[in-house]
């Protein structure tokens, strides 16, 4: 299929932003590399292949650019920061995608413009809240995210479980997952989709390999709702996603 590079790259965004604790060490300011990413859709007769998307990260003193996500930060100490970011927004389709969305009008990828704030707590880890609206006005929707991730080492190994719950407005909703008027045929009905709350279960792992090399691998399955779920465009009840990639560390 014709998958459209931002959609499958938001996946990709997930794995370059580890959260602040995971950077306990001294960070290299920029960081480039590969990612394979495997990703259900969760509509109807679209499936998606195995895509090989670039990771950037930049760490700079107040700026950053992680995956898809770009930012400042405002404020910061004792663990805590804040500040502004923009941020890809990779989700919708092409209708040429799927015969059973032949008639729909595609729905676009777009930019959200908000606000986040991290809190790292020693031995615990790190709390996340992070409020979002559609700078493109595509869906004129937002977006709010809760987020609680702990860090754990092993063998070598960084192991980063989190737990995340976003809500997502109905305007965000209706425009991914809704069915307008003029779209409905006998089989797929209009259907209207309401505000939603997503939960999601992850794990990112990390190993340092030989001179400046990295491994990255993540597993996450989102829980979709019923608000999703219900519309007639969709066939699943959750998705998986798997990443696996190498980054290098430039130079200073």
């Amino acid at each position: 299929m014709n998958l459209r590079l931002p959609f499958a790259a938001l996946a990709a965004a997930l794995l370059a932003t580890l959260p602040a604790h995971a950077q306990e060490a001294a960070q290299p300011r920029w960081t480039v590399g590969l990612l394979a990413i495997e990703r259900d859709a969760p509509y109807r007769q679209i499936d998606e292949d195995l895509l090989v998307v670039p990771l950037v990260r930049f760490e700079g003193e107040r700026a950053y650019l992680r995956g898809l996500r770009g930012g400042v930060v405002l404020v910061e100490g004792e663990g805590f920061e804040f500040g502004p970011f923009l941020q890809v927004r990779g989700d919708g389709y092409d209708a040429a995608d799927s015969p059973f969305l032949a008639g729909m009008r595609d729905r676009k990828f777009s930019l959200d413009a908000g606000v986040a704030a991290s809190w790292r707590i020693p031995r615990v880890g790190q709390f996340e809240a992070s409020l979002a609206t559609d700078a493109l006005d595509r869906s004129g929707g937002q977006e709010a995210e809760l987020s609680y991730t702990a860090l754990l080492r092993a063998g070598g190994w960084t192991v980063l479980p989190s737990l995340s719950l976003r809500w997502q407005s109905a305007d965000l909703v209706d425009y991914y997952y809704g069915v307008r008027a003029g779209e409905a045929l006998v089989g797929r009905p209009a259907y209207s989709g309401d505000s939603a709350l997503f939960p999601e279960l992850a794990v990112l792992a990390t190993r340092p390999l030989a001179g400046r090399w990295q491994l990255f691998a993540r597993a996450g399955h989102t829980w979709l709702p019923s608000e999703v779920t219900d519309s007639p465009l969709v066939d699943q009840d959750g998705r998986t996603t798997v990443l696996v990639g190498l980054g290098y560390a430039l130079a200073d």
